[in-house]
């Protein structure tokens, strides 16, 4: 991959890179950067309004300052869409794992789970996030949320960046894991140029040759932390280290190197029955773990003189 060059900040990013730009985020009530760690915590899936509520007062008691739920999922596969119909209380997945849900039942069902984050987050006092598929569920979903979530696959969507750029609302921006940050740079510059500045950026983890683990989903490129913060300042940076690790012991130890790395904030999946979780049920943390880990990350804050 080519590596950025004088050339890219004076002709392909000028916008991005510039070291005297003032860039303010906020997100609801809360602000993201400028010295305050920022953690984003809920379930991969929102699953009814009973977890969802459950999840959002535990993870404000341990500190969170956003809550995160998904309501549409890019699965590896067809089959096995985990959401079903979106009842306020659910044991499971209401349907056959084989049906293939229509783009309308698919809306209607996201729609009625963002009702359940949105009411969530304004009962507990934390701005919501959710992961946008579709370039036109953007009016839709601005309705619930405080923040969109771009998921990795979607870095490149032109549809998503020439429909989210119209929108007031602030946008998480993860970089693909088989992508260099001269792309993320790239993507970044597309919003620039169309005059969206609010934007975050989120590092997930790059896809490796060789692991630790052949399971292992991807590594935290902790350097990325570093050198995003050296070529767009300006920019904040989430790190995922769920997704990432795909582990739960792992979680905590890479989020903390994350804080101590600079980065402005995590986006945690919290469950309060990880193992049973509808959707990747190996890396949810716990309500005792969660606390644990906030309590550690205020800690390390304290250090960077963050707050």
């Amino acid at each position: 991959m080519k590596d950025i060059s004088q050339n890219d900040i004076q002709n392909n990013v000028p916008l991005v890179t510039r070291k005297d730009f003032q860039r303010e985020i906020l997100v609801g009530n809360s602000q993201i950067g400028g010295g305050i760690i920022t953690i984003i915590a809920g379930p991969c899936t929102v699953e009814s309004k009973t977890q969802i509520f459950k999840i959002a007062k535990a993870v404000k008691e341990a500190g969170a300052t956003m809550l995160r739920g998904g309501v549409f999922k890019p699965l590896t596969f067809p089959y096995g869409d985990p959401l079903g119909r979106a009842d306020a209380d659910s044991n499971g997945p209401s349907r056959d794992r084989k049906e293939i849900l229509s783009k309308k039942e698919l809306f209607e069902n996201a729609e009625k789970r963002l009702s359940y984050l949105k009411e969530a987050g304004e009962k507990y006092g934390l701005p919501v996030i959710s992961e946008i598929l579709y370039a036109d569920s953007v009016k839709m979903m601005e309705k619930y949320v405080d923040m969109f979530q771009v998921g990795y696959r979607h870095m490149f969507n032109m549809d998503l960046i020439e429909a989210l750029s119209k929108t007031e609302k602030p946008i998480l921006l993860k970089r693909h894991y088989g992508e260099s940050l001269r792309s993320l740079l790239g993507v970044a510059e597309h919003y620039e140029a169309r005059g969206k500045h609010n934007f975050v950026f989120c590092e997930r983890g790059v896809s490796v040759p060789h692991t630790h683990n052949v399971e292992s989903r991807a590594i935290i490129d902790i350097q990325a932390i570093i050198a995003l913060k050296e070529y767009a300042p300006s920019v904040p940076v989430i790190v995922d280290p769920s997704h990432a690790t795909f582990k739960r012991s792992y979680v905590a130890g890479v989020s903390r190197a994350a804080i101590a790395a600079g980065a402005d904030g995590l986006l945690i999946e919290v469950h309060p029955d990880p193992e049973n979780a509808w959707v990747d049920p190996l890396m949810s943390l716990d309500f005792n773990s969660f606390a644990k880990l906030v309590k550690e990350i205020e800690e390390i804050a304290k250090i960077l003189e963050k707050k």
